[in-house]
């Protein structure tokens, strides 16, 4: 009886096939797949009311995603975690909304700014400066061909002048528009929080703005990322200008390191954000 690898059908010699996860289909029903990402793939149970997002990796990632949305006050969202068929699952009551797109931005502002302020809230420690020092430096031996030392300089200067030495919050550090889901009746929740830990705040705000908000165009993007600030005094936004360089330096360096073909194209899109971000904070 050949065998597909693993994730996908066994299939018989009369040309049907078995589940691909008999385990978890024997309890929640066929499964459809919804979703691809790096590290996980999402599948939709019968009559609409979950979802199972299986992990690519077993190193526990289905507990602690579980963990951390509860922690962000979102344990109404989970159902159960579950190693089954060889694989660790998540499963999810299912949300009625689909990624955010440019158009849904201004409707789901206020909802945002709501969740941000709640997950913020909570304080555990201070943020690890070391830990921006080696990124800076590892940022720095790639992008060495570059003209980005005014973006390298919006980092350094407040992290020496100690202007990053804050209290660490609770945030969800992977804001891009895929993770945050809007409902017809303009609900919004954030999903996918497996890199959810306890930063600066306006890091969570910077790679917001990054990975959603510039569905925008520039100004706008700008002016929506200050309505999350908690106050707009001059360290406070030299701050976010700090972590608004560092998350462009690090989009740059990812595209370096994993698609340099497409590296060119993403320097042609974000420095000139970056730099818009440059002339309009404070450094």
């Amino acid at each position: 009886m050949p065998c597909c690898p693993r994730y996908h059908a066994r299939v018989t010699s009369g040309g049907l096939s078995t589940p691909r996860f008999p385990v978890l289909e024997a309890r929640f029903g066929p499964l459809t797949p919804m979703d691809t990402g790096m590290q996980s793939r999402v599948y939709a149970a019968p009559g609409g009311d979950v979802v199972v997002k299986v992990y690519r990796t077993q190193r526990g990632e289905h507990r602690l995603e579980a963990q951390n949305m509860r922690r962000a006050d979102l344990g109404e969202w989970v159902v159960d975690t579950v190693e089954a068929d060889g694989v660790e699952a998540l499963i999810l009551r299912r949300f009625p909304g689909h990624p955010l797109r440019a158009q849904d931005i201004p409707v789901a502002l206020p909802r945002l700014r709501e969740i941000l302020a709640a997950l913020h809230r909570v304080h555990e420690g201070r943020v690890d400066l070391q830990r921006v020092r080696e990124r800076l430096k590892r940022f720095r031996s790639a992008l060495a061909a570059y003209p980005l030392d005014d973006l390298f300089g919006a980092v350094e200067e407040p992290l020496e002048r100690g202007l990053l030495d804050q209290p660490a919050a609770f945030c969800h550090l992977d804001l891009w528009h895929d993770n945050i889901l809007i409902a017809p009746d303009g609900d919004v929740l954030v999903i996918d929080w497996t890199k959810a830990g306890w930063d600066d705040p306006l890091r969570d705000i910077a790679l917001l703005k990054t990975g959603t908000l510039d569905l925008l165009d520039r100004d706008a993007s700008l002016d929506a990322a200050l309505t999350f600030l908690p106050d707009q005094s001059t360290a406070t936004l030299t701050r976010l200008r700090a972590y608004l360089s560092l998350t462009y330096l690090h989009d740059l360096y990812w595209f370096l390191m994993n698609e340099p073909y497409e590296f060119d194209r993403q320097r042609r899109l974000k420095l000139p954000r970056a730099r818009h971000v440059l002339a309009r904070l404070p450094g």
